[in-house]
């Protein structure tokens, strides 16, 4: 019997994850594209134990999860052309615009004041431009914020590197630091939300280079880099 939904706090991530009652002998766990954590287990073994099992298996569970979402299409950032007509609002950090859309044999995306102006040969690749237009947003933001972010840290005295940066669109988790490999890795899709969310989220893995947890000295730190971080982390929360 399959049992409800459930959802396990690692750090400041979500895991949900979902039960079934079987007769087997081991706790058994699979990962699904829909982004739920299956397991089942004998209904002898308590949830308790069940969640401190998935808790022990939390960083391999969100690895994988932003793995099967890199391999997914992503539903934000343009993909297809049905969804981003003549006149539509779309936002990119703090800017929203309005669309327009020219055929035109010389392609190009351009910003005027509100408007982004797209000029595609046909409007089958509108979508495409504007997918071109977003992830060139984000690598000129970034870059900047990366360098930022490593200054305000070094500037206090906290020793960290200038860390390497990678950006993909991630199902489980906004950003990820890889201390043993000096890099950070920024999901795509903090473009759709305003630029401080963004600048958050680089402190808050920056602040991994000092304090590897998620403990009160971790957020100690953060609070001594961005005093007002919550305000954004509620932000990505909700």
């Amino acid at each position: 019997m399959e049992d409800k939904l459930r959802t396990i706090v690692y750090g400041d991530k979500n895991i949900n994850w979902l039960l079934t009652r079987k007769k087997v002998k081991n706790i058994n766990l699979r990962i699904k594209p829909d982004g739920l954590v299956y397991v089942s287990a004998s209904k002898r073994v308590p949830i308790k134990y069940i969640e401190d099992f998935i808790r022990s298996k939390a960083e391999f569970i969100l690895s994988s999860l932003d793995k099967l979402a890199s391999h997914a299409s992503h539903p934000d950032i343009p993909e297809t052309d049905t969804e981003y007509k003549d006149g539509n609002t779309i936002s990119c950090f703090d800017n929203k615009y309005t669309l327009s859309i020219f055929i035109a044999v010389r392609e190009n995306v351009v910003t005027e004041e509100n408007r982004l102006i797209v000029y595609a040969r046909s409007s089958d690749r509108v979508g495409g431009l504007l997918k071109k237009f977003y992830l060139g947003e984000i690598g000129k933001l970034f870059e900047e914020l990366n360098k930022r972010t490593c200054m305000m840290f070094t500037s206090k005295g906290y020793r960290v590197p200038e860390a390497s940066l990678q950006i993909r669109k991630m199902r489980s988790r906004w950003g990820s630091c890889h201390i043993d490999k000096k890099k950070i890795v920024m999901n795509s899709r903090l473009a759709l939300y305003p630029r401080g969310c963004s600048e958050y989220v680089f402190v808050h893995e920056y602040a991994h280079f000092v304090v590897p947890n998620h403990s009160a000295d971790f957020y100690a730190v953060l609070a001594d880099i961005m005093p007002d971080y919550k305000k954004y982390m509620k932000i990505l929360k909700e």
